[in-house]
C-alpha cells in the first residue's frame, strides 16, 4: 500500500498498517489515559499536510453517552507544530468509576472518532480488572492482542510496562518491515515519526480508542544512555501517549501512583532510567536512584490501600541459572540468565525485600515485562535455601510477581536452530534451577489479565498468534493470590483454574 500522505512516492506499508482515513485528519484516532478519580487525559493528533499552518483550533467533548446527548464537559484545545500537532486535555469534574465517551472535532466540522475512558474507582472499590502488555513491536509481528483487549467488555485499564515502541528493526524478526527500511530514531523528527508509523496500525489504534491507558517506557522508547537523544524521546514519548508528566522540572521521572479506591495502589516504578546511576552506599549501585528509592518506600509504607500494584518494567524476582550443566553454555555470569536488571543489584533487591517484610507490608504484587515470555514468581530472596522459603507452599515469600509475554516481539519460540519441541524441556530446566517460578511458558505472546477484589488477585495469562492477522486467542493458565498471604497458590493449596473470561 503506497503512503497517502507521505512526500516519498516509493514508501510502502506492509500489511496492516494504515491510517485512517475515514476520519480524515484524525488520522491516528484518539486515546485516553492516566484516570484519577475525578479526572483523565484525552489524545488525538490532527494531520496537516501544509507546512504554513502552525496550529489547528479543535473542540472537544466528554459524555455519559455515545450519542453525547448527555455533555458532561466539553472545551477548545490547540494542536501547534511545537508538539507535532498533538493535543492532550485534562478532563476534570468527572465521577469515580464511570464510564465516559469523548470525541475530538476541527472548526469545519471533521469529527474524531468516539473513544472510550474511564476512571478509577472511589473508596467503596470492591472490583477492577487490568491488561498487563509490552514489548509490541510492530516489525515482529501482528498487534492481534491488542485487538482482542479493545474488545473486551471486562478489562478496565491498559497497563504498559514498556517497549510500547521499538527503535530498531530485530534482523530475525522482519515479518512486517516497510520500504524504505527503518532507520533507528536519532533526533526528535524521527522519534515522532516512530510514533505516527505506530499509529498507522489499526489494532494498537482499537486497544488506544476503546481503553484507558497507563503506561511507563522501557529501553526501546528513549535513549536513555545519551541526555541529547534521551529528552527528545522522552517529548516525543509524553507527546504521543495519553499520560501526565508527574515532574514538569524533571521529564525524566515518569513513575507515579494511581489510587484506586482503598483496594488497590499501583505504583509504576521506573527501573530502567536511574539505574547504576547512584550508589545508595559506598560501592554498591542502586537500581531506582535514591530520590526514587525514597518515594516508592514512602508510598507503600504510607499506603491504606489493600493490594499494592507495582508496574515494573523488567523482572524482579531472580532467575537463576547456576546449577545447570556447563556445556550448554547458557547467556548471563553463571548466575543469574539476564544481570542486567534486577539481578544485577541483588543487595538493592535484598534491601527492598527486607523493607517490605520488616514493616508487615501485605500483598505486594508486580506486575512486569521485556522478557517475550511468561513466568509466575514468589519473592523471595532465598529461593533454594529452605529455611527462608518452602517451594512447596510458597511460605517465606514476601510478595509475587506476574511477568506477561510480549504483545509481539519474538521470543525463544522464534529464535533460529531452537527446535519446538526443546522448549518443554528448556521450560522445565528453568523451574528446576528456580523453586520460587509456580510457572514459565516460552512459546506463546499476548497478555495478562489482572482482576483485583479484596479477597483476592488472579492473574490470566491469553496468547495470540502474531505471525498472521487472527480472531482468536486462547488461555494459557490462571493463578491466584490471596489477600494477606503474600505467595501464590500452589499445586499443594489450589485446584487448577479455569478462565474467568466472559
Amino acid at each position: 500500500m503506497l503512503s497517502a500522505f507521505s512526500s516519498n512516492a516509493q514508501q510502502q506499508f506492509p500489511d496492516n498498517i494504515y491510517p485512517d482515513t475515514v476520519f480524515a485528519p484524525f488520522y491516528y484516532s484518539v486515546a485516553s489515559g492516566d484516570p484519577l478519580q475525578d479526572r483523565i487525559i484525552i489524545w488525538t493528533k490532527v494531520y496537516v499536510s501544509d507546512s504554513v499552518i502552525k496550529e489547528v483550533q479543535l473542540k472537544w467533548q466528554m459524555a455519559e453517552d455515545s450519542s453525547f446527548t448527555k455533555l458532561i464537559n466539553s472545551g477548545e484545545t490547540v494542536c501547534s507544530v511545537v508538539h507535532d500537532f498533538t493535543t492532550k486535555v485534562d478532563v476534570t469534574g468527572l465521577q469515580a468509576d464511570h464510564h465516559y465517551f469523548y470525541r475530538f472535532s476541527t472548526r469545519e466540522g471533521k469529527v474524531s472518532q468516539v473513544g472510550k475512558a474511564q476512571t478509577l474507582p472511589g473508596e467503596g472499590a470492591k472490583h477492577f480488572k487490568l491488561a498487563l502488555v509490552s514489548c509490541s513491536s510492530v516489525w515482529s509481528g501482528y498487534f492481534n492482542a491488542y485487538r482482542r483487549i479493545s474488545e473486551r467488555d471486562d478489562i478496565d485499564f491498559v497497563v504498559h510496562v514498556g517497549d510500547y515502541i521499538y527503535d530498531f528493526v530485530d534482523r530475525h524478526e522482519k515479518l512486517r518491515v516497510p520500504v524504505p527500511y527503518p532507520e533507528e530514531p536519532f533526533d526528535l523528527s524521527s522519534w515522532r515519526e516512530r510514533h505516527k508509523y505506530y499509529l498507522l496500525d489499526p489494532d494498537l489504534r482499537a486497544a488506544r480508542q476503546n481503553k484507558t491507558w497507563i503506561a511507563e517506557w522501557d529501553n526501546h522508547d528513549t535513549h536513555y544512555k545519551h541526555r541529547e537523544k534521551g529528552i527528545e524521546g522522552i517529548q516525543a514519548f509524553y507527546e504521543y501517549l495519553p499520560i501526565r508528566m508527574p515532574d514538569t522540572s524533571h521529564p525524566e521521572r515518569i513513575y507515579r501512583t494511581f489510587h484506586f479506591g482503598g483496594l488497590a495502589d499501583l505504583n509504576m516504578i521506573d527501573m530502567y532510567m536511574f539505574r547504576d546511576k547512584e550508589d545508595y552506599e559506598t560501592g554498591k549501585n542502586s537500581i531506582l536512584g535514591n530520590v526514587q528509592d525514597k518515594w516508592f518506600k514512602n508510598e507503600l509504607l504510607t499506603s491504606k490501600a489493600t493490594w499494592h500494584l507495582i508496574g515494573n518494567q523488567e523482572m524482579m524476582g531472580s532467575w537463576r541459572s547456576d546449577g545447570a550443566p556447563k556445556f550448554l553454555h547458557l547467556p548471563g555470569n553463571g548466575i543469574y540468565f539476564d544481570p542486567k536488571g534486577w539481578d544485577g543489584h541483588n543487595d538493592d533487591r535484598n534491601r527492598l525485600y527486607h523493607f517490605i517484610d520488616s514493616n508487615h507490608i501485605n500483598n505486594f504484587v508486580v506486575l512486569s515485562g521485556d522478557m517475550h515470555m511468561s513466568f509466575v514468581i514468589d519473592l523471595t530472596s532465598e529461593p533454594k535455601d529452605k529455611s527462608v522459603y518452602n517451594k512447596h507452599t510458597g511460605k517465606g515469600a514476601v510478595g509475587v510477581e506476574v511477568l506477561g509475554s510480549s504483545i509481539s516481539r519474538g521470543g525463544m519460540a522464534e529464535k533460529k536452530g531452537i527446535p519446538h519441541f526443546v522448549l518443554p524441556l528448556i521450560e522445565n530446566m528453568s523451574r528446576h534451577l528456580n523453586p520460587h517460578h509456580l510457572w514459565d511458558h516460552f512459546r506463546d505472546h499476548g497478555y495478562v489479565t489482572v482482576d483485583v477484589t479484596k479477597d483476592r488477585c488472579i492473574s490470566e495469562f491469553w496468547y495470540s498468534p502474531i505471525l498472521k492477522r487472527s480472531d482468536t486467542e486462547k488461555f494459557g493458565r490462571g493463578f491466584t493470590v490471596k489477600n494477606s498471604v503474600n505467595h501464590w497458590e500452589h499445586k499443594s493449596n489450589r485446584k487448577k483454574r479455569k478462565s474467568t473470561h466472559p
